[in-house]
């Protein structure tokens, strides 16, 4: 049994082993420390592959170490050759014993040196191994200094115990296979240095549980940090071998490049994996790089609200940038949870940002705005329509009335922001998607047979400027607010953009119109005069049931007077509030014209 960290030293001997006491583990872990074989003893596999030539091996301390502990356990074997014991011989140092039993093949005892240079020799059976070592007590080091020329930084315990080799190495048939490591127990965690080491944690390391320490730790000492078996990501992927073809991307994270313990407490943590969080959210991890303003404004990415940040990220290595699990071109990174909106990239009509990149438009992570937009909506669309669509931003500017909508910047009142069936990614298609707001107008709609040509068409823009006018109801041309007007072709500019514009300026025709009394222009008769009628004192601009888009009923300030139309083959009849009923015939004068 070895002496444990914080033990006596023991004189002497045969000890080849770790500063903490071990003993065989399961078979599991036999694998485990097998793969990890401390590196000083590969000249050891080697000297017992080449067992024909003789040779003595100092394993520990090696040629060349710069060491701040003063006295540290001499350990090695001799090979290829019968001796009985080694001779330690060399200016300044002391040893337990100058003369060494050798058993089994193999030596060991404590050397305690000088300040500056050190240099021994080891000596046997006619086979000598110079070592030099250099010392510099810890308390006298000054930061960041450098090994001495010639001499590289060793890493030995502080409290330094006699090793026994057959505590780690497999012995048979009357010698050591140095090539192979037996997990071995130690006391690290049961004396008094580590004793709540794997102890008071959730998660704990395999290796740790187990009480194996030395499957990451080289007894023996290192040319790494805190005796490390290895450097770097290298040490992991000893045991985590199929994590190598993971990290083998086209992005890997700089921590794992550098090392897993950036992230991972080799020991123990409160987070699954070992991770270096609270324990509670896995940001909590990658907040001690990150800066966690990005991820804390008023509205969150869900997945940021939880702290899952691997629902998004990988976090060793990917093939996408920003480590992400699904390139962001063409949302495939967001579809992995929005399906909703890969349903709408399937439609006929796709806004072109988000067919790039869903970042075009949402933070990923936090926004002050709501759906992580990456600014406030109106300012949003306008950083790119005002360059791609400077009619509409024109018409927006000089407005005189204004669409609601569009001037409080709701531009999704009317618009999907990803994927429509319509054009102008609209949410429907004139009364379809009018009618949401102007619910009247849509009952009037669906309960009338005749339909204006533009509504039956879904075409409200043909008349309507949506996005704003210089005319009132946001008309794309002048019309009127009055119901009388004095008759000026201009004043109906709107209806002539499609109509006729002469059909009410001659008093008599039998072309222009078919409301006429014989050729008494009956359009003239109501429209041109110095009082006369709109168009809409008759005519529904949208729609009726009743022929020519006849009205109802007429508003008249407080009142609305009843219109009855009765069409018939040659002519028709108005029954209306405003006058007697009256007929008209195209081939037979019923009236007598008034002026």
């Amino acid at each position: 049994m070895l002496i444990g960290r914080g033990s006596k030293m023991k004189e002497g001997g045969n000890w080849l082993s770790d500063h903490c006491s071990l003993s065989l583990s399961s078979a599991a872990l036999v694998l485990l420390v097998f793969l990890a074989a401390p590196m000083l003893c590969s000249a050891a596999v080697k000297e017992s592959k080449d067992a024909g030539a003789a040779k003595l091996t100092v394993v520990a301390p090696p040629d060349g170490a710069f060491v701040t502990e003063q006295t540290v356990f001499l350990s090695g074997f001799i090979s290829g050759a019968k001796a009985d014991s080694i001779k330690i011989s060399g200016s300044g140092i002391k040893v337990a014993n100058a003369v060494v039993p050798i058993k089994d093949g193999t030596f060991g005892s404590f050397i305690t040196f000088q300040e500056g240079k050190n240099q021994f020799t080891v000596s046997a059976a006619g086979l000598t191994k110079q070592i030099k070592v250099y010392f510099t007590p810890k308390k006298a080091l000054k930061k960041g200094q450098k090994a001495p020329d010639g001499y590289k930084y060793f890493y030995v315990h502080s409290k330094p115990s006699a090793l026994d080799c057959k505590e780690c190495h497999s012995f048979r048939r009357g010698k050591f296979d140095f090539g192979r490591i037996s997990p071995a127990r130690s006391t690290c965690t049961t004396g008094e240095c580590h004793s709540k080491m794997g102890k008071d944690a959730a998660h704990v390391h395999g290796p740790v549980g187990a009480g194996i320490c030395i499957s990451c730790h080289n007894p023996h000492g290192s040319f790494e940090p805190m005796q490390m078996e290895r450097t770097g990501q290298e040490l992991c992927l000893v045991c985590h071998e199929a994590k190598r073809k993971e990290f083998d991307q086209a992005v890997v994270h700089p921590p794992v490049e550098d090392g897993c313990v950036d992230c991972h407490d080799p020991h123990q943590s409160p987070m699954r994996f070992q991770l270096r969080g609270d324990g509670k959210q896995v940001s909590s991890l990658c907040f001690n790089c990150h800066e966690q303003e990005i991820f804390t404004k008023k509205h969150q990415h869900g997945p940021v609200a939880t702290g899952d940040c691997i629902a998004c990220h990988f976090p060793h290595a990917s093939a996408n940038s920003k480590l992400l699990i699904a390139p962001l071109e063409k949302g495939q990174l967001c579809y992995e949870c929005h399906e909703n909106v890969k349903e709408q990239m399937g439609r006929k009509v796709i806004h072109e940002p988000v067919a790039d990149n869903c970042g075009n438009c949402h933070d990923p992570h936090s926004s002050e705005t709501q759906f992580q937009l990456v600014a406030p909506s109106e300012k949003l669309c306008e950083s790119c329509h005002r360059e791609v669509s400077p009619d509409v931003y024109e018409a927006i500017d000089k407005a005189v009335f204004k669409h609601e909508p569009v001037a409080k910047g709701r531009c999704v009142d009317c618009h999907v922001p990803h994927g429509s069936e319509v054009a102008s990614l609209l949410k429907g298609k004139g009364i379809q998607l009018c009618g949401t707001c102007h619910e009247e107008l849509a009952d009037e709609i669906a309960h009338s047979k005749n339909l204006h040509g533009p509504v039956k068409t879904g075409a409200c823009a043909e008349c309507h400027n949506v996005h704003g006018s210089a005319f009132s109801r946001l008309l794309v041309r002048y019309f009127p607010e009055d119901f009388y007007n004095e008759y000026k072709p201009e004043e109906y500019d709107l209806c002539f953009g499609c109509h006729n514009k002469d059909v009410a300026k001659t008093r008599n025709t039998d072309k222009l119109t078919n409301f006429r009394d014989k050729d008494y222009n009956l359009h003239f008769f109501h429209v041109n005069m110095k009082k006369g009628r709109s168009c809409i004192a008759c005519h529904s601009p949208h729609a009726s049931n009743q022929a020519k888009h006849i009205r109802y009923e007429v508003p008249f300030g407080r009142w609305s007077y009843p219109v009855e139309f009765t069409p018939d083959k040659n002519g028709g009849g108005c029954l209306v509030g405003c006058h007697a009923p009256k007929k008209y015939d195209r081939n037979k004068a019923v009236g007598k014209p008034s002026r």
